[in-house]
């Protein structure tokens, strides 16, 4: 059985087990990483020093420009190779060349946020009635994920309970099979249970988002005030624009979500409760994430222990 064979197998296998878009995200990272270097050969002949080569190998000279890549992106792909080798042992007894290579290290990356100032420019800034804008806001002050803003319906908004129901998620896949189209807009729900949640509105965005819910139906989306919905690489490049207008240095859109979660850290938010908020899989997740107190936030506890001696 060749790597080729052997993954279609397993990746049949995965299908009605993980959400549409992890399916297609295996298939685009075997046929970016693995395909080429792998496909044609028998798995039978693969073997650990061959595999841990290649790991250096993409390390050093991967990537469209030979410059390498991540250590996060080798050890997806690794992970992927691991899973479709460790089935191809259980259900048809071949041998696993991935059960003694080395795993690249990886690092946390450096979280970017918005300062104090940055965000009281972003809220001074941005227009309330206009849903493009309001939702950057509602990202800044709420910590949704874009995919999950890009889904939004006004249906998803109570104004009488001041509350938003996240209940879906919106992302752009790579199609399956002989589609014309390389790429769809899928709309899943979110990518834990977690992630399934009511978030409360903040009470200064409660008066422009009842004003313009008033004039919509609840299956128009909240971003566009129409039935068809933006897609998070548009959203981003209207956030990057708004940026650029008020004169704010870029920082990609996942800094509002960071920069929301941060400052609650800051202003001592219990951090059970702001992981309920974030949708995280565990508490865990936040504390790695954000429970990393910057040197402002070090000398205030500090003058606590000081007050108390």
């Amino acid at each position: 059985m060749t790597v080729d064979e052997l993954f279609a197998v397993w990746h049949l296998s995965r299908k009605n087990k993980v959400k549409q878009s992890t399916y297609a995200n295996y298939k685009t990272l075997y046929e970016n990483y693995l395909r080429e270097r792998f496909g044609s050969m028998k798995a039978e002949n693969l073997n650990a020093f061959m595999l841990n080569r290649y790991v250096d190998d993409m390390l050093t000279n991967g990537g469209k420009r030979g410059l390498g890549l991540s250590a996060v992106t080798v050890q997806t792909v690794m992970i992927l190779l691991k899973s479709v080798l460790e089935y191809g042992e259980v259900e048809f007894e071949l041998p696993n060349a991935a059960k003694h290579i080395s795993m690249p290290k990886t690092h946390a990356a450096e979280i970017s946020v918005f300062s104090e100032f940055e965000i009281r420019k972003i809220r001074s800034c941005a227009d309330t009635g206009n849903s493009i804008e309001l939702g950057f806001l509602l990202v800044l002050f709420t910590g949704l994920r874009i995919g999950e803003l890009c889904a939004l319906t006004w249906a998803d908004i109570d104004t009488a309970e001041q509350l938003i129901r996240v209940r879906k998620t919106l992302l752009r896949i790579s199609n399956q099979g002989n589609s014309a189209q390389k790429t769809s807009i899928v709309i899943d729900t979110p990518k834990s249970k977690t992630s399934l949640r009511d978030v409360p509105i903040p009470t200064f965005l409660l008066g422009p988002i009842a004003k313009l819910k008033a004039n919509q139906n609840d299956t128009n989306y909240f971003l566009t005030c129409s039935p068809r919905p933006t897609e998070p690489r548009t959203y981003t490049l209207r956030f990057k624009s708004f940026l650029k207008r008020i004169g704010v240095p870029y920082r990609n859109f996942h800094a509002l979500r960071h920069t929301f979660a941060t400052e609650c850290i800051k202003s001592g938010v219990d951090v059970k409760t702001l992981s309920e908020l974030l949708g995280h899989s565990s508490v865990k997740i936040t504390l790695d994430r954000y429970v990393h107190s910057d040197m402002q936030l070090k000398r205030r506890q500090l003058e606590k222990l000081y007050s108390s001696l």
